[in-house]
């Protein structure tokens, strides 16, 4: 197994006085798909968005390709630490948070130019080979008004591509589409997954985890409680919570 390219160690994170994250380890490598799963509430977000700063942790380390950030750490180095995780890290949402007042293209090219202070003719190019591999390139100059919740989230895809991460997060990505536009996302990820992006995918989509994941993780109440593959979660999980979740999904509960 290759080194990996997220290390979390001994992760905790409170709300006040309310422990959502307890002692969390989790490595991943290069290149390999896992899928966050648990009931609403569980803390699987919180952990997702813990990787990039986007919560700040409040005991433990992150890793992230080599950066080093320990939960503790204060001041300038610190916040140079982060803005170098980011860099390495591509986040697509439940929302598309792309700005209305620009076109497609404008959008995509929006991070890597102000962010990475990159060429804008380069930031172009890469910006058109990421929205003609989410299938979006013939949308380029329409504004985000025109387009459906499928297609503002494959462009929100191509847009986190053109930083060029090392690692993809997608937090619940096809939690705010229509049922007819989900499909379209997915297949996506797994273009993405398969041309061997490393990826870190909270969801509620059992088939997408099924078919894509090289381990499928548990969590329930700030913990991790069973680590997997798809075959052997799906076919006999071993914890009493994860059969319950696993059986809600096939009745159609969340």
């Amino acid at each position: 197994m290759s080194l990996p390219i997220v290390k979390i160690s001994n992760l905790d994170k409170y709300f006040g006085r309310l422990h959502v994250l307890k002692n969390i380890s989790l490595e991943v490598p290069e290149r390999q798909v896992v899928c966050l799963i648990g009931r609403s509430g569980s803390g699987k977000s919180t952990l997702l968005r813990c990787v990039n700063f986007l919560e700040d942790p409040s005991h433990g380390s992150i890793e992230v390709d080599g950066v080093h950030v320990e939960a503790e750490a204060k001041g300038k180095e610190r916040r140079q630490l982060i803005h170098d995780v980011r860099l390495k890290t591509g986040m697509v949402f439940q929302e598309f948070n792309l700005f209305p007042h620009m076109s497609v293209l404008e959008n995509v090219i929006e991070g890597p130019v102000t962010v990475k202070g990159m060429d804008r003719n380069h930031a172009i190019e890469l910006a058109e080979q990421s929205l003609d591999s989410v299938g979006m390139l013939w949308k380029k100059d329409e504004y985000p008004l025109r387009l459906s919740g499928g297609q503002k989230q494959r462009i929100a895809i191509a847009r986190a591509l053109t930083m060029e991460p090392r690692v993809m997060l997608f937090d619940e990505p096809t939690s705010a589409l229509d049922p007819e536009l989900i499909g379209e996302v997915l297949n996506v990820m797994k273009k993405v997954a398969y041309e061997g992006m490393t990826m870190i995918v909270v969801t509620h989509e059992m088939g997408f985890a099924r078919e894509v994941a090289d381990r499928v993780i548990v969590m329930s109440e700030g913990e991790l409680i069973e680590d997997a593959t798809p075959d052997e979660l799906f076919a006999q999980p071993k914890d009493q919570r994860t059969k319950a979740l696993i059986d809600r999904y096939r009745t159609g509960e969340r």
